[in-house]
Order: structure tokens, then C-alpha cells, then sequence
């Protein structure tokens, strides 16, 4: 009997353990939801617009976001609106730079095929970050320091990750973080812009014609998948001409992302 009420105790423990876990995974899966949804509004929202986006009760949504102020991922505004916390910039940049060696081989067989430097950067609020760079070999060539970040609207990766989200999105982003002039050549047009990115996706690359930087060429292509990413090659204008761009770099570029979207993937869905 003794044996018995033990083992049906050790059954109900068993039991009970089961439904405990359960929640526990469905709260980190709802604390994960609000962060993306979040991170997805651009700027500090009411506690019912997260609601409205997430599909949670107000209580659920108000108990997950305390637990998240605590430790920094997320932060209150004076008017009780809700934005993420610095605490995930760290966060983000660890995993960008693991991510960004990981695609450091694509790169150098970019370098090795076009002779110019290579680097990929990522949607980073609104800017772009670099999260990787294989830097050419000749003297005087573009680097790239990784983990800087670059505006959207005077660089190809910004104008490639620009054209691969919605133009919706698109121009909110631009109309937030407005159009620095970096040259003379920069675009600080916002209808020239769009424009331009309705060309980008027609073309499925962006260019940069010294427009971030005098005496810097770069084109980009984006990284299609789950995040927001691009893969450019910059070099000097003199070296980078038209015929080198489609004839080389383009296809090395093109042929780089087809290899690195699957990696992209399997790195984010975890398998």
C-alpha cells in the first residue's frame, strides 16, 4: 500500500509537472511575441495598441511587460507607453557577431572573385549595422569596421534593406530618421528615394554612388528570409565600373546570397 500511494504520488507529481512547464514556455513564447511586436512598431506604444497586435489579454500583457522592465528589455515613458530596452542592444550585437563569422566564408569567396571588399549588415532600428567584413587585398581598400552603424538612405545596404521591406514601412522609416546629406551626391529627396527603391526591387540591387562617402562605390543585394539583411562590395569608382559591376561582381554577389539565405534561416528557426 505504502509502495502504491508513493507511486501515485510520484504519477500525480509527474502529472502536475507537465501543465507547469507548459506555461512556462507559453510566457517566454508571449514575452518573445510583445518584444517583436515592439521592435516591429519603431517607437514607444500604449499597452491596448500592443494588445491589439499581439492578441492578449491587458492583465497577461501588463504582468509580461513588468517582468521585462525589471532586468532592462523593456522601458516605461512618462506617458506609461512601452518601447524596448537598451539592455537588448548588447544582446543584439552578440548575436550579430556570431552570426557575422559564421557568413565571413561567403564573403571571402565574394573578395576572391571580385577583388573588393565584402561586408553584410543588418536592419538595426533604423539604421543598418554591419555584422560582418572581409576586407580586400590591394592598398587603400574600403573597410569596414564591424558593428558600426550606417544610415539607410546614403548606403546600398540601407537602400537594399529599404526595398526589401514594404514601401509603407519603407517611408515611415525614412520620415523618422530623415536624409542626411553625407556628399553632394547624397539623396535627400524622400519621393526621389522611393522612387529609387521601386527601382531597387525592379533590379534586385542598390547601388551607392558615393553618396555615404566621396571616392566609395557599393552595391548591395538583399538577403532574403526572416531578417532584414543585405550583402554589398565596395571599392573605388575607378576599379568598379558598369561593365566590372554586371559582369563580376553582381554575379559573385547574387551567387553569395543564394548560399547564405539558407544559413540565415536555419540559424534563426534554430535547427
Amino acid at each position: 500500500m505504502a509502495g502504491g500511494s508513493a507511486a501515485r504520488g510520484r504519477r500525480s507529481e509527474k502529472a502536475g509537472g507537465e501543465p507547469a512547464a507548459r506555461r512556462s514556455v507559453q510566457s517566454i513564447t508571449r514575452a518573445l511575441e510583445i518584444i517583436e511586436a515592439l521592435a516591429a512598431t519603431g517607437r514607444p506604444i500604449g499597452i491596448t495598441e500592443l494588445a491589439e497586435r499581439v492578441d492578449l489579454p491587458l492583465p497577461t500583457i501588463h504582468r509580461i511587460l513588468h517582468t521585462l522592465i525589471g532586468p532592462g528589455y523593456v522601458f516605461q515613458t512618462p506617458r506609461r507607453h512601452y518601447a524596448l530596452g537598451a539592455r537588448l542592444i548588447s544582446l543584439s550585437r552578440y548575436a550579430g557577431g556570431t552570426l557575422g563569422v559564421t557568413l565571413r566564408p561567403y564573403l571571402s569567396g565574394v573578395v576572391e572573385a571580385s577583388g573588393e571588399s565584402a561586408s553584410i549588415a543588418v536592419l538595426d532600428q533604423d539604421f543598418a549595422r554591419y555584422i560582418s567584413h572581409v576586407p580586400a587585398e590591394y592598398p587603400n581598400r574600403v573597410t569596414t569596421e564591424v558593428g558600426s552603424l550606417v544610415s539607410l538612405h546614403a548606403t546600398g545596404v540601407g537602400k537594399a534593406i529599404l526595398a526589401s521591406m514594404p514601401a509603407a514601412e519603407a517611408r515611415a522609416i525614412i520620415q523618422r530618421s530623415g536624409l542626411r546629406p553625407f556628399t553632394p551626391n547624397t539623396v535627400t529627396d524622400a519621393d526621389r528615394l522611393l522612387a529609387e527603391l521601386d527601382t531597387v526591387r525592379a533590379n534586385g540591387y542598390a547601388l551607392d554612388r558615393e553618396e555615404h562617402e566621396r571616392g566609395i562605390l557599393c552595391v548591395a543585394v538583399p538577403i532574403p528570409g526572416p531578417l532584414r539583411l543585405a550583402a554589398s562590395v565596395a571599392g573605388s569608382p575607378t576599379r568598379m565600373t558598369d561593365q566590372i559591376l554586371s559582369d563580376v561582381v553582381l554575379p559573385a554577389l547574387r551567387s553569395a546570397v543564394a548560399e547564405i539565405a539558407p544559413v540565415i534561416d536555419l540559424a534563426v528557426s534554430g535547427q
